[in-house]
């Protein structure tokens, strides 16, 4: 059996090479001395062969509390692309719309006003292109260049599959967060998961959760509960830079938790506060609420 392969390339940075040929930057969150390197490259190589499915962003807190509780010495602080796989990602891809559009490399490179040995180049992953460039390649084959999360690019939302089978007798909510309370946009940006405060909400593992934002006026999340009734502990420190109201983590420090797991994020703009209440929905829920009938069907379809 393969495994992943992690080389420290600095004191508080790391390669990651997976079995299935992903390779990713992994940044650190303090230097690491030497002689520990090799310990700490061991434990991340086991922790991502545990749980890597594709996407490094949405396991991010898994790793983290990994790390915890094999006592490293640092912790993961952020994950980026491997350049080389990213060229080789991109030029794939371009190469990969082309061909759907039946079009000569030539006549790509034409419409694009680019050499044809560049194009060849980049589909190859040979050739790092500017941004003005990948625009040219874009509008040629009627595309467009956007930023989205790590893992979203295939599709324009983050996919997340659940290492637990959702149970049939799960139930949909709703509920609400404000970004001026807890930044959680960057929070699933950074680790994929978030611990939602339950209080006397009846809430189970596998129950499916869309998250309205009120700043948004629209649903953006969907998520699925992977632990219910957790107390706050070490492992829930990596959320305290997101809280805007420093002072609730202490308030709430005695509060029961529920671990909610990123499933996929809208980037439709359909299920927007004027599109639900066509569809049935009254009001951002006080709470939560449990979805049926024509709005859950309507939230499904958008997902």
């Amino acid at each position: 059996m393969e495994h992943t392969i992690v080389k420290f390339v600095s004191l508080n940075k790391a390669t990651v090479e997976t079995p299935q040929g992903d390779r990713f930057t992994l940044g650190l969150s303090r230097v690491v001395p030497i002689p520990l390197q090799e310990q700490e490259a061991k434990v991340i190589s086991y922790l991502f062969d545990q749980y890597y499915k594709g996407d490094p962003s949405v396991i991010m807190g898994q790793i983290y509390r990994g790390m915890i509780q094999y006592n490293c010495w640092a912790t993961p602080y952020w994950v980026g692309p491997d350049r080389d796989n990213e060229r080789e990602r991109i030029g794939a891809q371009i190469r990969s719309l082309r061909e759907e559009r039946r079009m000569e490399a030539k006549e790509l490179a034409a419409f694009a006003d680019i050499d044809p040995s560049n194009l060849s180049r980049i589909e190859k992953g040979k050739f790092s292109a500017g941004l003005d460039v990948l625009c040219k390649i874009a509008a040629a084959m009627d595309c467009s260049i956007e930023i989205v999360p790590i893992g979203a690019a295939s599709n324009n939302y983050s996919v997340y599959r659940a290492p637990k089978a959702i149970p049939d007798d799960h139930k949909s909510i709703l509920i609400t967060a404000k970004e001026s309370v807890f930044r959680l946009s960057e929070c699933l940006a950074k680790y994929g998961e978030y611990h939602w405060q339950q209080t006397r909400y009846n809430i189970n593992i596998g129950d499916i959760v869309y998250i309205y934002l009120s700043e948004d006026r629209a649903i953006k999340y969907k998520m699925t509960v992977e632990q219910t009734d957790e107390p706050y502990d070490r492992w829930m420190v990596k959320e305290e830079e997101f809280w805007v109201d420093k002072e609730r983590i202490q308030d709430e420090s005695q509060t029961k938790y529920t671990l909610l797991r990123l499933v996929k994020e809208s980037h439709s703009g359909q299920l927007t506060e004027e599109n639900l209440m066509k569809h049935g929905f009254l009001r951002a829920p006080v709470g939560i609420k449990v979805l049926d009938g024509e709005l859950l069907k309507f939230i499904e379809r958008k997902f």
